[in-house]
């Protein structure tokens, strides 16, 4: 705690907080990051999926995985965070993937299947999306470990996206004008 000339004290969080608030106001974040996160281990998933399913990664074994999914109807630490963005139509929106597997963002007119009909069939997602088909949808963005990619949407109006490989990763994009 810090004690002040006036006998208030404040905590080094609300110090921080009072400090940092006004140039948060004044400046609001130029963009909005989407993380899509995952924790693969590269040993047990590359020996069950194939060669650079995962890479250079130790975290949840494949039979974890799996029986995550076949469970809990999602592996957990496979998301996108936040899950819920709310940004203007000039706002740049950016999607980083900081996990070890490729990923999409895929804008969905509702959640369901993605294209890997074992995770559907798993987590008892339905079938696949149309957004997620045949002929591939330009909108369906891969990114591969490390990859990013920003966009803009002009259109007013809440956005659902979702992994069409891991079809529980789902994100909410409200767009205001």
């Amino acid at each position: 705690m810090y004690r002040f000339v006036l006998g208030a004290s404040l905590s080094l969080a609300s110090l921080l907080a009072v400090a940092v608030a006004p140039a948060y106001a004044a400046d609001p974040i130029p963009h909005r990051i989407i993380f899509a996160v995952d924790a693969c281990d590269s040993t047990t998933f590359n020996a069950a999926v194939g060669p650079g399913a995962c890479v250079g990664r130790s975290g949840v074994p494949f039979n974890v995985f799996v029986k995550q999914v076949e469970t809990l109807h999602q592996a957990p630490a496979w998301r996108f965070a936040p899950g819920i963005v709310v940004a203007t139509t000039t706002d740049p929106i950016q999607v980083q993937n900081i996990g070890g597997e490729v990923h999409t963002f895929t804008e969905v007119a509702k959640f369901g299947g993605g294209f890997v009909p074992l995770l559907n069939q798993l987590g008892g997602f339905g079938p696949m999306v149309p957004e997620c088909g045949e002929p591939p949808n330009p909108d369906n963005h891969f990114l591969s470990p490390g990859e990013a990619f920003t966009f803009t949407e002009a259109n007013p109006g809440t956005h659902l996206y979702q992994c069409c490989i891991h079809p529980w990763m789902h994100a909410a994009l409200t767009i205001r004008p």
